[in-house]
């Protein structure tokens, strides 16, 4: 991923980078269509998702025109309130097209919005509230919208054809709070029930190239074979450029995959490691030193309250136990076998753990 100055310029860059080009055919959810046949919604979406795309590069270029908090993105690496918001800031675009949607209904005109109910909505939503909104209205404008009305306002394009009733379509069917929403991706718009560990999978593993992309097929390919379960306690799970498996009956997430920019990075969350540091002492060195590591995450006061602590090697170390990762380093595949006994350890101490409670 670029970086830039600001946290809210990382952010857009963030939800650019996961932008899938919308194919030109894919089985399209019905509830998605509102009187337009398939071939039509795509073409509309298609059209609002190079929209999206062409604000987050404005965003990124002119970010003042958006009314966005600028903090420095190294105000992000400690806990900073403002940082936070200043990322999330991002957010207020597609937060604004959604709630239009939420609180609107699709005319002959274009999307009827009742004013006040729309400005209740912005109020109520925590992280992804919409601050400056006439600036964001605005920019939407600058892009070809047309915004008309008081009480009750109606958005439109003035390219007509399908983008608003895609663009309605859309957003009526997808919860504001999956993250592959902000980055408009087709996926959402197909029908979920339908699908499968397979299928995601193989859209996480279009992002990926070489030995990482080999890396991480044959780890996955593994993991389903485990006691493991895709993650199901957030929306992440299903989203194409992160994955994220648990352990059954509710415990912590163990295993954490995403991508930045088309380079893989997979996270392990380790709570055993004392019944199997014996294993970790016999694999390469490469995969030691993944757990030679300490810190404290961002989100807690100094000192840390939560350490979680292991011995290896005779030495211990400590990590803060609300929010960390063993971060993999280098994506060899002759390491996956290794990875793949470290998990199996894992689970199975996981398991024995849960019998003696």
């Amino acid at each position: 991923m670029n970086k830039h100055l600001y946290c809210c310029q990382n952010a857009a860059q963030n939800f650019l980078d996961h932008i899938i080009p919308v194919p030109d055919d894919f089985n399209v959810d019905p509830k998605c269509l509102h009187g337009l046949d398939q071939s039509e919604f795509i073409n509309g979406l298609k059209a609002f998702t190079e929209i999206i795309q062409a604000m987050y590069i404005d965003m990124i270029q002119n970010t003042e025109t958006y009314g966005l908090p600028l903090v420095e993105d190294i105000q992000y690496e400690k806990y900073n309130p403002k940082a936070g918001a200043s990322w999330y800031s991002a957010f207020r675009l597609v937060t604004t097209l959604h709630n239009m949607v939420q609180c609107g209904e699709l005319t002959g005109e274009g999307i009827a919005v009742n004013k006040k109910i729309f400005a209740e909505t912005n109020k109520k939503l925590k992280n992804y509230s919409v601050s400056n909104t006439p600036m964001i209205l605005k920019k939407l404008c600058d892009y070809g919208f047309i915004i008309q009305g008081s009480e009750t306002f109606t958005i439109s394009h003035a390219d007509g054809g399908y983008i608003i009733p895609a663009l309605y379509g859309y957003m009526s069917n997808v919860r504001l709070y999956k993250y592959a929403l902000f980055s408009l991706n087709y996926f959402l718009a197909t029908p979920q029930d339908t699908w499968s560990d397979a299928w995601s999978m193989s859209m996480f593993a279009e992002y990926l190239a070489g030995e990482e992309r080999e890396f991480y097929e044959s780890f996955n390919r593994h993991l389903l074979t485990t006691d493991l379960v895709v993650g199901k306690s957030d929306d992440y799970s299903n989203i194409s450029f992160r994955r994220e498996y648990v352990m059954p009956k509710g415990k912590p997430i163990l295993i954490r995959f995403h991508s930045d920019h088309g380079t893989l990075r997979i996270g392990l969350r380790l709570r055993h490691i004392n019944s199997y540091s014996d294993y970790i002492e016999t694999v390469p060195e490469r995969v030691k030193q993944i757990f030679r590591r300490e810190s404290n995450c961002r989100l807690c006061k100094e000192p840390c309250e939560n350490l979680f602590t292991w011995t290896f090697e005779g030495i211990t170390y400590a990590v803060c136990g609300y929010m960390y990762y063993f971060d993999i380093a280098d994506y060899k595949p002759e390491d996956v076998a290794f990875y793949n006994q470290i998990i199996l350890r894992e689970v199975k101490a996981a398991g024995q753990k849960v019998k003696k409670t």
